[in-house]
């Protein structure tokens, strides 16, 4: 179940959904093979099938900050990612991630915002979201979207997926995890226009 709260006009199919065809997620990390046996035959080691039967596992999280976890993810079918634990009812600002509660079970609603995204330094800009923007929805478990474009081109995207609600030493976090995803046509990075068409992806990979 999603509930969008746009009205999405008809050449926003050719500008968003077509377009999501041709991206491919990859891996965003090179994990040896002795880490990727590791995580598989660890017995803390916890494992997943996604909507479109993929396999998916990660280790043990570990202390991000005063109070998130953080772990990796790996799938059989070679995608991987970084996975993000944040306690219900704390906010953390993530990509255009501004905030998420929890509604039921793993039912939650995501505000997304610029937060004002921007990659660089001082002197230079690599990427900035220049788009002003703020709205709701509503995600379950294995809901999938594209947080941010990586560059201006729009050829190389962040993708994020909600993996529900965990409970770990009585305290229940959120689960989501990002990749990478390309294409060789690329996308308009229009916000909030590509998140918004990106929810009703599928992304198979995952």
């Amino acid at each position: 179940m999603m509930i969008l709260l746009f009205y999405p006009q008809i050449n926003d199919f050719y500008i968003y959904s077509v377009p999501l065809n041709s991206f491919t997620v990859e891996p965003n990390f090179s994990f040896g093979q002795d880490r990727i046996q590791k995580i598989y035959q660890d017995q803390d080691t916890k494992c997943f099938t996604t909507l479109n039967n993929n396999l998916f596992c990660y280790e043990t999280p570990k202390l991000h900050g005063e109070t998130s976890l953080i772990s990796f993810m790996i799938g059989t079918n070679g995608i991987d990612g970084e996975m993000h634990l944040v306690p219900i009812g704390m906010n953390e600002n993530y990509f255009t991630m501004k905030n998420m509660t929890r509604v039921s079970g793993d039912l939650a609603k995501i505000t997304f915002a610029d937060n004002n995204y921007r990659v660089g330094n001082e002197d230079r800009t690599i990427y900035e979201i220049t788009d002003k923007f703020e709205f709701d929805t509503i995600i379950e478990k294995f809901d999938t979207f594209i947080a941010k474009c990586n560059n201006y081109e729009g050829d190389s995207v962040t993708i994020v997926q909600y993996l529900g609600v965990e409970t770990i030493d009585g305290v229940d976090y959120f689960l989501t995890w990002h990749m990478l995803a390309h294409s060789e046509k690329g996308i308009a990075c229009d916000y909030p226009q590509i998140i918004q068409h990106s929810l009703n992806h599928n992304f198979k990979e995952l």
